[in-house]
């Protein structure tokens, strides 16, 4: 696969994990603040501009959450869905499919050192298994941590 392309479904998995920020007390949703603050949801259309199919492909973050973990450690997890649909339009509109999949990660950030390891990253309701090929051969994040730059000025 060409680079843009793996950089592209390495950065959807990475920032529905990575743009999770800690400091809430308890699990909380800050999908619009995230998405407010972030590009998070840029990055989400950019990969299905590249990787889904249709003339109404549509990338959009659904629910990202945080929930304290311990001291300096916070459970993220978030959800992006990815639609795939095609229409014809004309007299007539017609909808050859739509079809949803959905791509969920969890990973842990350390408040201290703004460090984030991705624990997990799956795909659900995936049509012959195309994004879950994509997300195991192409961009195998998990297990890996990653340096979120100045994390402490979200929880502050």
């Amino acid at each position: 696969m060409s680079g843009p392309i793996i950089f592209a479904y390495t950065t959807l998995v990475f920032f529905v994990t990575a743009m999770c920020f800690p400091g809430l007390p308890a699990a909380k949703d800050i999908k619009d603040q995230v998405m407010k603050e972030t590009v998070l949801d840029e990055q989400i259309r950019a990969f299905c501009a590249l990787r889904c199919v249709g003339n109404e492909r549509q990338g959009t973050l659904k629910s990202l959450t945080v929930d304290s973990a311990g001291k300096d450690l916070y459970s993220v997890f978030g959800i992006a869905a990815l639609r795939n649909k095609q229409v014809v339009k004309g007299p007539f509109e017609y909808v050859i499919f739509d079809h949803t999949v959905y791509v969920s990660s969890r990973g842990m950030l350390n408040s201290d050192t703004c460090m984030l390891k991705v624990e997990d990253a799956k795909v659900d309701n995936d049509y012959r298994g195309i994004f879950t090929d994509m997300l195991r051969s192409e961009s195998d994040v998990v297990g890996k941590s990653f340096k979120i730059p100045d994390c402490k000025r979200f929880i502050e």
